[in-house]
């Protein structure tokens, strides 16, 4: 068998974690895991960081329907109608459709998967994609009073411009947190850090002149955005 590079170990760990991985292939990788120390770590590693950010999302109760459906298939040899369809919803599906987003971002060819996240979860977490759909920036907020970037696809030239982050609220105008760098992770960290982010929705990357807008509103093209998920903390 021909030797795993580490981004298949990861792109293979993080389909697996996730549970998208299913029958045969499922069974040749928990295979795999037991031989490959490496790959049983990397494993460990995207487990640790994907379960706190599906546990911090509430569950969700299913409607009365699906478990007449459930108790329909049971009693009966044949499945009842839809039943996948609302399966699909049993407890938490909007937490695994979050969490399938965040995972395919960072199974991308050539990243890494984060180190392992405490265990009570980042505060919130973002991933900021480009209009092709791109991961462009990670936004994490490990602790109050800071934000983390994780650089994923960095500009190949913006010595000209300067990105600066943005925070959008649900009602109101964007709010500006600061120039970040556009070629290598970084941290935000100022004064009112907290209740700038109470309300937002939304993180943003625009194109500014050096310095940062000068308006205190975005003037350039937006370069990347990603909704906002808060952690149990939040």
């Amino acid at each position: 068998m021909r030797r795993l590079t580490d981004d298949l170990r990861h792109a293979l760990a993080a389909d697996f974690v996730l549970g998208t991985m299913r029958g045969r292939a499922r069974r040749r990788f928990e295979a795999l895991a037991a031989g490959d120390a490496e790959l049983g770590r990397v494993r460990r590693q995207w487990e640790a960081f994907l379960t706190p950010l599906a546990d911090a999302v509430p569950p969700v109760a299913p409607p009365a329907r699906v478990w007449r459906a459930i108790e329909a298939r049971l009693a009966g040899p044949r499945p009842a109608p839809g039943l996948w369809s609302n399966l699909a919803f049993w407890r938490g599906g909007v937490a695994a459709l979050a969490a399938a987003c965040l995972v395919i971002a960072f199974a991308l060819p050539g990243l890494r998967a984060p180190a392992p996240a405490p265990s009570s979860g980042p505060m919130l977490v973002a991933v900021l994609m480009a209009a092709d759909q791109v991961p462009r920036i990670v936004v994490e907020q490990p602790s109050e009073g800071m934000l983390q970037l994780r650089m994923v696809k960095p500009w190949v030239d913006m010595t000209q411009r300067d990105l600066e982050l943005w925070v959008i609220p649900k009602e109101g105008r964007p709010r500006s947190l600061g120039v970040v760098p556009w070629d290598r992770d970084s941290e935000v960290r100022r004064a009112g850090l907290d209740a700038m982010l109470r309300d937002g929705t939304t993180f943003a990357i625009s194109s500014e002149p050096l310095g940062g807008s000068p308006t205190g509103q975005p003037t350039g093209k937006v370069l990347c955005s990603g909704a906002i998920a808060r952690g149990r903390r939040a």
